[in-house]
Order: structure tokens, then C-alpha cells, then sequence
């Protein structure tokens, strides 16, 4: 469904700055929805602040300015707390409409918190390896950029290098690659162009300086069109001494409108960057608004240059090449076929262009359950039954709490969609050191630990409701067992389900997922598995806990989500039941969707699948299906509390023979 909600955008760079990646996409995304753009904090003294109160002003057709004051030192560790407080404030008092779909585009940029809204985080450089050039603490990025790839629902990039860079921040997340733009080619005719190359953008550190060097010193013509701002004195020196030559004419900042208009006086452009990390996950402006202008180009060799893939961007990384290539192209006659072809391929890289693509993603990516998700987790409640004569074994909580910490923790940090909550139920008498690594595990908002005795019906809503200031019409409560793990796109799956079988109450559920046992892995298809949820409206709701998860199917209709495994259990001798079920399979094509936790799987041989296919396998679906037919018949007979005693006496004739006792 097509989203025409406002757009909150939270900049890396002020309005009133150079009119890079973020201003330009914002302008193109007014055109489709309204935008408001908060800038970054603005200092209350010598600032962008205009007194001392949030101020929303109209700065572009469709775009509102939000400007938030704060106080001096924004980035020191004292400031930061109540700067950080100031701001989710002001973004929180925004009109509703202001907060549809959230885009953070900035290295220390935070999305709203407690916000129903849609989260794209928009990275537009390698910010961490230009932590130096913008003065920003590398750690201190990298952290915030780690948070809102946790948090984001969609993640974009500006190059494919980028993207891959986030994928090794975040493993398993899907990035969207969003290359930088141009505005309408508006290419003066070929007659109005003097022989001569132009040079626009920033003058800094991320410029190759013997490149520009050695152009100059070619004696080609080249106008310079853009701001200074090194932060190093040696290169502003020889900044200095490249402006100087005689055959450079520098114009300093212009709009992008004036820019495009020098363009059209020229017959080439040139983008000279240094081979740096920064630079190789960068899509540089320049190279596209060249192209818009009609130029020829001559880049350095870098990823965002070779992406293009077209044979009017020569790439030249020696200086003597370069500067041999932009002269050469600059003293051609312009040719006014040649001029189309590139204007051509800059109106498919157009700003337009990419905005449709964002705005599509949008759409495709938000998830189609727009409710409330609860994970429901016992950790290690009393319980009566089977389960009570495992839970008394010596060492079964320590090594509840070490699956824990190794498959289920890890694997729900991973989740590519995270709008849900997570509550996990523990025995109000747990031990000391356990509730230390509780506080540990939580610390970061991971989940809510509730200590209990029990957990009745009436408890679990209003625990559920009371985590939330306020429910929205549907529920969704999934089961998820301590010592299991899911796979990383297990919510996002779910959420999508459960918006089709709104708004009858429904029972959700991934057939297919995997076993671990040591070292073996097994797939396996449990159409009634542990991992089951229930959709429904808040009202009347009975939760995933209602019944036995392979009994829902009882009381409500039944919906199996197709696709991959979707759900780890691991064997371990705390089980309440250990069987090996399924088939053997190899772990490699399953390890992206579970990142982490299949580290200790190996592929089975070849003698084993022989093994496996004429021995294990058909006695195990033998047994398998004899326990299943005598469960049913015992619950037709017994019922389930009658069924609970029979493997309660069952367990501890078992128990007795392993001790020795009678």
C-alpha cells in the first residue's frame, strides 16, 4: 500500500550548509510527500538558533526546517546526556503527521524513541573513516551507527562498497543501495563552451592534490567552483598554491543552479579523489552533474566510477595520466550528439529518479502488521508436570542461562525488523548470580525481565499493556523458549503474516526451521511448532499461551507462513524433549539467516547421508509417528492434565532408574 504519510528527516548537515546528498534527495522527496527537516543541534550562542525554543520554519516548497537550540559543547560527555534529552523532546512534540516515516542521514544522529514511525537509516559516507575530516570521535559513531542499523526498519547506502561495509557492521542486514544524484540536464549548446575543465565540490583533504598539481602545471584551463574547507594546514597551503596558478580561476560557493550554469561555459570536469577508505565508499555529486552538463569526465579510479559503467567517465589514477586525459578531452570540439548521450545517462541517475526508488522501498519494506508484537519468554517459572523434574536437575539453570546468553540473546539482537518487545519471565527466588547476569542481559533495553511465582491470564495483559502508553487495535504474542534461537528475519515474517490475516484472531505460525545437536544439523517441517503466535484484536485477547501451541489450532484459525527455516532449536541434555528430528543438512546455505549461531554445525558426509536415508531417518519417523499416535489417543482419553500425569509418573521412573533408586 502506497504511503502518503509526512516525512520526518534528521540530518547530518544544516539546510544552510553545501547543498550535498541530503538536501538535494529531501527537495526531490517534498515533491511526492511533505518533509520536515530537523537540522542538527543548534549552539544557543554564535549559532544557527534563533532564540532559545524549538523554532519550525517553511525554507523549500513542501519542506518545514526543525531547529532545536542547545547548549555550547554538544559533543562533550557531560553536554551530551541532556543535549540528547533536549532533542528526542522537540522531536516528540512534532505534529503526529511529521513522524509517518523517520530517515536518519547523520554519523551521530538518533531515530525518535517510543515512535510507531517507519526508521530508514540513510548513510551517505564512510563515516568512521572520515571521523578525522568532520572532528567526530570515530568510537562515538560507530556505536550510534550500530544502534540505528539495530533499530532501522530499511537501511540505504549511496554505494554497493558502502553497502557492504554496513553488512560487516550489522551482519545479516539488507542494505538498499541509493546512489547519489543530478539535477535536470540543462546543458548549454556545444557553441557557448570554451575549451577549459571545471573542478566542483568541497576543496579538503579528500581531494588527490598531485593530481591537481599536475593538471595545472599541463597548462589546461580549469575553473573551481566550491568552498574551502581543510582542516589541515599543510594541504591549505597547497590549496593555496594551486589557486594561485595563473590558468585556475577559483569562484568559490554557488548555488547549484549557478554551478550547472559554469558548467555549460566548459568541455570537461574532473573528480580528482584520493585512493582513501573514505573516498572508495563515497559516490562523489560531481561526476553526475558533470554528465547532466553534457561533459566528458576524467575520475580517479574508484568503486562509485566504475558502478557508472560508461565509457564517457575515463578513469586515470597516476597524475601524469590524469592530467594527459583532461587535457585531451578539454581541447576536443564539443559534439552535440556526444553532449545528449551524457545528458542521457544523467537524467536516469536523476534526483526524481532516486527518490522514486526510496519512496518504493518504503512502501515494499513497511511491514504490513501495524499492532502491538510481544515476544513472550519463561525463563524459569515454577512449573508443574514433565517439565518440573528437568528444571530440579543440578546445573539445569547455569546451563539455561549459557544457551541463553549463546543462541536466544544473540538471535534476537539480529532481527532485521525490531518493532516489537520482548518480556521474559523468571522466578522471583532466582539465584543472585543469575539475576546479576539478568540485569547484564537487559541492560541495553534488550528486554523486560517481570519476576513471578505464576503468570495467569490477567497478569500477562496487564503486564503486556503496561509496557506501551498506548495499545493499538491488534495484539501479536509470540512463544519463544530460553534455549532456542531465530532466524533474523523471523519478526519482520511474522508481522507481514499477521497483516493478512487481520482481523480475526489467528494463530501464526513458520513450518520450517532447523535442529542443532553438536555438531548436526538437521532441517525439519513442525506445522505446530513451540515458535507459534497469535494475532488478534487487543479486546478479549487470549495470547499465544492460551493453549499448547500444537493445540491452537483448536480454538482459532490456523496460518503457515512458506519460506526458509525461520526457527533454531538446540539439543542439549536440559531438554524437556531431546529428540533428534528431521533430516541432515549442511549449514552453509542457512548461516547468513542465523548469524552466530550455527558456528559449530558441519555438513554431514557422504557415509552419513547413506546411513541417514536407509537407517536413522525411517526409524525415526517410525517412532515419531507411534509417539504421536499414542499422544493422541491419551489426550482424547486423559485429556491434557490427565496426559501431563502420565509423563510426570514416566519422568520419574525414568529418574529413579538413572539414580539408582527405587
Amino acid at each position: 500500500m502506497k504511503r502518503t504519510d509526512p516525512l520526518l528527516w534528521i540530518a547530518g548537515t544544516p539546510w544552510d550548509g553545501v547543498a550535498g546528498t541530503e538536501k538535494q534527495l529531501a527537495s526531490a522527496l517534498a515533491r511526492h510527500r511533505g518533509v520536515v527537516w530537523a537540522d542538527p543541534p543548534a549552539p544557543v550562542f554564535g549559532g544557527r538558533a534563533k532564540g532559545i525554543l524549538p523554532s519550525l520554519e517553511t525554507v523549500h516548497p513542501g519542506i518545514r526546517r526543525l531547529t532545536v537550540p542547545v547548549p555550547p559543547g554538544a559533543t562533550r560527555p557531560v553536554v551530551r546526556a541532556a543535549v540528547d534529552w533536549i532533542l528526542q523532546r522537540a522531536l516528540k512534540a512534532l505534529p503526529a503527521s511529521g513522524q509517518g516515516t523517520v530517515v536518519v542521514a547523520g554519523p551521530l544522529a538518533r531515530f525518535p524513541q517510543d515512535t510507531g514511525a517507519f526508521k530508514v537509516f540513510f548513510v551517505t559516507d564512510d563515516w568512521p573513516s572520515g571521523a578525522a575530516l568532520m572532528g567526530l570521535p570515530a568510537a562515538r559513531i560507530r556505536r550510534c551507527m550500530k544502534r540505528n542499523l539495530q533499530e532501522a526498519d530499511l537501511v540505504a547506502a549511496v554505494s554497493p562498497y558502502l553497502a557492504e561495509t554496513l553488512r560487516h557492521l550489522h551482519p545479516g542486514a539488507d542494505v538498499l543501495v541509493l546512489p547519489n544524484g543530478c539535477l535536470p540536464p540543462a546543458g548549454s549548446p556545444a557553441e557557448k563552451r570554451r575549451p577549459g575543465a571545471a573542478l566542483v565540490g568541497q576543496l579538503n583533504e579528500r581531494l588527490d592534490l598531485d593530481i591537481l598539481d599536475a593538471v595545472a602545471a599541463s597548462g589546461t584551463d580549469l575553473t573551481v567552483i566550491g568552498p574551502r574547507t581543510e582542516r589541515d594546514a599543510a594541504v591549505g597551503a597547497r590549496l593555496d598554491a594551486l589557486l594561485g596558478h595563473s590558468n585556475v580561476t577559483w569562484l568559490g560557493e554557488m548555488s547549484a543552479a549557478a554551478a550547472a550554469e559554469q558548467l555549460g561555459t566548459v568541455t570537461a570536469g574532473i573528480t580528482p579523489y584520493a585512493d582513501s577508505e573514505f573516498n572508495r565508499a563515497s559516490f562523489p555529486l560531481k561526476t553526475l552533474d558533470y554528465l547532466a552538463a553534457g561533459l566528458p569526465v576524467v575520475a580517479t579510479d574508484l568503486p562509485a566510477a566504475r558502478w557508472l559503467n560508461t565509457g564517457h567517465v575515463v578513469l586515470e589514477s597516476s597524475p601524469e595520466g590524469f592530467a594527459a586525459a583532461i587535457k585531451r578531452l578539454a581541447g576536443e570540439t564539443p559534439d552535440p550528439v556526444l553532449i545528449r548521450q551524457r545528458q542521457g545517462i544523467a537524467r536516469g541517475h536523476s534526483w526524481d529518479s532516486r527518490a522514486g526508488t526510496l519512496l518504493q522501498a518504503i512502501d515494499d519494506a513497511a511491514p504490513a502488521f501495524a499492532g502491538d508484537h510481544f515476544l513472550l519468554t519463561r525463563f524459569n517459572l515454577p512449573t508443574r508436570g514433565a517439565e518440573s523434574l528437568v528444571r530440579a536437575r543440578e546445573g539445569w539453570l547455569r546451563e539455561r542461562a549459557g544457551l541463553f546468553e549463546r543462541y536466544c540473546l544473540p538471535s534476537v539482537a539480529a532481527q532485521t525488523n525490531n518493532r516489537f518487545r520482548w518480556i521474559i519471565y523468571f522466578d522471583p527466588d532466582s539465584p543472585e548470580w543469575l539475576r546479576e547476569r539478568i540485569r547484564s542481559w537487559s541492560a541495553d533495553g534488550a528486554f523486560t525481565p517481570v519476576y513471578r511465582a505464576s503468570v495467569s491470564h490477567d497478569e500477562l495483559l496487564a503486564d503486556l499493556r503496561g509496557m506501551i502508553p498506548e495499545p493499538g487495535n491488534l495484539l501479536m504474542t509470540t512463544n519463544l523458549d530460553n534455549d532456542d534461537g531465530v532466524a533474523a528475519g523471523f519478526v519482520n515474517r511474522l508481522q507481514q503474516a499477521a497483516g493478512a490475516a487481520q482481523p480475526a484472531r489467528t494463530a501464526v505460525y513458520l513450518p520450517r526451521g532447523l535442529i542443532l545437536q553438536g555438531t548436526s544439523l538437521y532441517a525439519r517441517t513442525d506445522r505446530t511448532n513451540a515458535f507459534c503466535s497469535v494475532v488478534e484484536p487487543w479486546e478479549d485477547a487470549v495470547t499465544c499461551w492460551n493453549d499448547w501451541h500444537t493445540l491452537l489450532g483448536r480454538s482459532m484459525p490456523v496460518r503457515e507462513v512458506a519460506g526458509p527455516p525461520g526457527w533454531l532449536q538446540v539439543v542439549h541434555g536440559g531438554n524437556v524433549s531431546n529428540r533428534i528430528r528431521g533430516r541432515r543438512t549442511a549449514p552453509e546455505p542457512h548461516r547468513a539467516s542465523f548469524p552466530g549461531l550455527l558456528d559449530s554445525a558441519e555438513p554431514p558426509s557422504r557415509r552419513e547421508r547413506v546411513r541417514e536415508l536407509f537407517l536413522t531417518l525411517p526409524h525415526r519417523t517410525f517412532r515419531d509417528g507411534l509417539r504421536r499416535a499414542a499422544k493422541t489417543v491419551l489426550l482424547r482419553v486423559a485429556g491434557k492434565d490427565g496426559l501431563d500425569r502420565i509423563k510426570e509418573q514416566l519422568g520419574t521412573r525414568q529418574g529413579a532408574g538413572r539414580t539408582g533408586t527405587s
